[in-house]
């Protein structure tokens, strides 16, 4: 039997019988929910299917993920005009009459890859085109440089040595972790593309993938010629110094660029009342419960049994300076810094589990002491102190040019990711799991 060539689909075409491995299956979000599948064929083309959400508890059953099927019965359509994960002319309508038949075939890719380079992604940012947004880009990872509020950043190069950011949604983060190290060559698929201050942007979406160090066939060349650069260097930013008054006098605005600050100030007070840390899943981005059982502390998921508490700090805290004070966000990795104490050692050993509000003295005791703050600003408002260095280490800070009280950044630059309507991380469903703290 001779099956159809994904790549030869057309909208509008009379449908055909397909041979595919099922790669994803989604739900969008937004004004109309809609079932999404991609698909891939023997050649590694790639095409999306979508049908009713009303349909989810018909198709659920019957196809799954990475599994193959021999697949008629469909309609040939347009593409998705928003956020399409395949450079594809049409995509595919199924319905109930649409027919899955099981198959195997080892010989239809687990992956769908198309390679773009840095121009690429410029000429896909610029074309507006959504179905174009989404592309498969490999990289030389360059620096794991900062993770904070649960969402990571990570710093790649591509062959022509320019370097480009990822920003993982916290549902995202766990795609780079530990386990990728710079230097190693990653395959990332379905990420959105945007440019600010003339450097282009991904951002994660909820179909993105990464591989390490991919071994497939169709991606050696890639990494051949990746592996044969020379090792590069982090592009270092630095910082500018500014003081309290700055930051209350200054629009928010005026801070849409996202440049690094630091101020030299004092913590002069914990807010108590607020909490100072929270407890996260180890498989997911949810937060954890507390829950009583027999007396025995436990921390429960919504999502996921068998769960390591990762706890994190989250101290709201006053800092000043010598022109005033404000309100700051310290979260864990800062904090870390401040108290040479893990989170977790904080509240087992120094704190009160069934009183999470209790802080103790050797939190306490961290006020008055001047230090560099490495802090942003965010579009709401919230000043977030991403790092903690003693003053005497402050040698590589710009000094400021201005007078105290008067503006120290250059003019307002549009963000291209301040778009009030940009996609929000999806909502996780919920189901009940529980661990038992493992006190230190």
């Amino acid at each position: 039997m001779a099956y159809q060539k994904v790549c030869d689909i057309r909208e509008r075409q009379e449908s055909g019988t397909i041979k595919i491995r099922v790669l994803k299956r989604w739900i969008t979000k937004g004004k109309k929910e809609e079932l999404c599948y991609q698909f891939v064929d023997a050649n590694g083309d790639g095409i999306e299917a979508t049908a009713d959400i009303k349909l989810t508890e018909h198709f659920d059953p019957i196809v799954h993920v990475q599994s193959c099927y021999k697949v008629s019965g469909y309609v040939c359509t347009g593409p998705r005009t928003y956020m399409a994960t395949v450079d594809h002319p049409a995509s595919l309508l199924i319905g109930l009459k649409a027919k899955f038949e099981r198959t195997t075939n080892d010989s239809i890719p687990t992956f769908h890859f198309k390679f773009a380079n840095y121009d690429n992604q410029r000429q896909d940012q610029e074309s507006k085109s959504a179905y174009r947004l989404y592309r498969s880009c490999r990289k030389e990872l360059i620096e794991n440089y900062e993770q904070r509020n649960d969402i990571a950043k990570d710093s790649f190069a591509g062959r022509n040595k320019r370097q480009v950011e990822i920003t993982l949604w916290p549902d995202m983060r766990h795609l780079i972790g530990n386990d990728v190290i710079p230097g190693d060559i990653v395959a990332i698929t379905s990420a959105s593309v945007s440019e600010h201050n003339g450097n282009l942007q991904l951002e994660s979406t909820y179909l993105t993938t990464v591989v390490k160090n991919p071994n497939m066939p169709q991606v050696a060349e890639h990494v051949r010629r990746l592996r044969a650069l020379p090792a590069m260097q982090p592009t270092v930013t630095s910082a500018q110094a500014i003081t309290i008054i700055e930051l209350k006098n200054s629009s928010k605005q005026t801070f849409q660029t996202h440049r690094n600050f630091t101020c030299e100030a004092r913590i002069t007070g914990i807010h108590e009342n607020r909490g100072w840390y929270y407890v996260l899943c180890s498989q997911c981005p949810n937060k954890l419960h507390l829950v009583l059982k027999n007396n025995d502390v436990l921390y429960v998921c919504t999502d996921h049994d068998d769960v390591d508490p990762n706890f994190r700090y989250c101290v709201n805290a006053t800092i000043t300076d010598a022109t005033g004070s404000t309100e700051a966000v310290f979260f864990d990795e800062s904090m870390q810094k401040i108290l040479n104490v893990s989170c977790k050692d904080m509240v087992t050993k120094y704190g009160q589990p069934l009183e999470p509000r209790y802080v103790p003295e050797i939190l306490r005791s961290i006020t008055d002491i001047p230090r560099v703050l490495h802090l942003t600003l965010k579009n709401d408002g919230q000043i977030v102190v991403n790092n903690v260095t003693d003053v005497a280490q402050s040698s590589d800070i710009q000094p400021r040019a201005t007078a105290t009280g008067a503006s120290a950044f250059s003019p307002t630059t549009p963000n291209p990711k301040s778009n009030t309507s940009k996609r929000q991380p999806p909502d996780t469903p919920d189901a009940g799991t529980e661990k038992k703290l493992k006190h230190a």
